[in-house]
């Protein structure tokens, strides 16, 4: 079980990695649009639909449905065809970080960012969390507060599960803002076409996610995780 639990945080710090990546370059290339989210989108709506001038409502229409049918695709997909939506979360990452270096500059920002709403969507429904906890990889506001009052919660009462809670989260935050900060040395270096940097943690993502699902033993894990040290019979009995 412990085996198991190290690899599930280590796909979902990778996958938070990604998702740092992704919301750091659209910020950097869309004139600080956040490709995530959809909260300041629906703001943006509704003022607009209230009294705004209404500069580009369509655009903005056609990027919450991009959300919203990423969202609807990770329960539809997973009943009708029985999916594995984490093999195809990180496929839609891979296919939408290709075509959005392919894009033209000239597109509206909206436009350009509609294949990473898509995949945003997709890859927050379908990596939730880790070692028993909620946690995002495309956003931070909700890991922050947890690692915050969880870490407080363990000065004022010493229980080891807010400090293990607090880690948890904290590791994810580090994780993100590390993707975003790449995010940017990536733009410097090559532009537009830095975002195909973004394609290379989907690998390493990729061959965790199927050595989770596999099912491989976990003592045949260990030298992914480093914890070639122990001894298989060790590693077994931790299953």
């Amino acid at each position: 079980m412990f085996v198991r639990e190290r690899l599930e945080r280590w796909i979902h710090l990778n996958m938070a990695l990604v998702g740092g990546f992704i919301g750091g370059f659209s910020i950097l290339n869309h004139h600080d649009l956040f490709g995530s989210a959809q909260t300041a989108n629906m703001i943006t709506l509704a003022l607009e639909f209230t009294g705004r001038e209404r500069t580009d409502l369509l655009l903005r229409l056609g990027g919450l449905l991009c959300y919203i049918m990423g969202l609807a695709a990770t329960v539809i997909l997973p009943m009708v065809f029985r999916i594995n939506m984490k093999y195809l979360s990180i496929v839609v990452d891979f296919v939408s970080i290709l075509i959005v270096g392919f894009l033209p500059r000239n597109l509206p920002d909206f436009v350009a960012l509609y294949p990473l709403f898509l995949s945003m969507s997709i890859q927050w429904c379908s990596f939730k969390g880790a070692e028993g906890y909620v946690s995002s990889t495309i956003f931070s506001t909700n890991n922050l507060r947890q690692c915050v009052t969880s870490y407080v919660e363990y000065l004022c009462s010493k229980d080891v599960k807010a400090y293990k809670k607090a880690k948890l989260y904290g590791k994810v935050l580090l994780s993100f803002h590390i993707g975003a900060a790449l995010s940017c040395v990536c733009y410097l270096l090559w532009g537009v076409h830095g975002v195909w940097c973004g394609l290379i943690p989907l690998l390493p993502a990729a061959v965790l996610v199927f050595v989770e699902q596999s099912h491989v033993p976990v003592w045949r894990v260990r030298l992914w995780l480093g914890l070639k040290w122990m001894h298989p019979a060790h590693l077994r009995s931790m299953e």
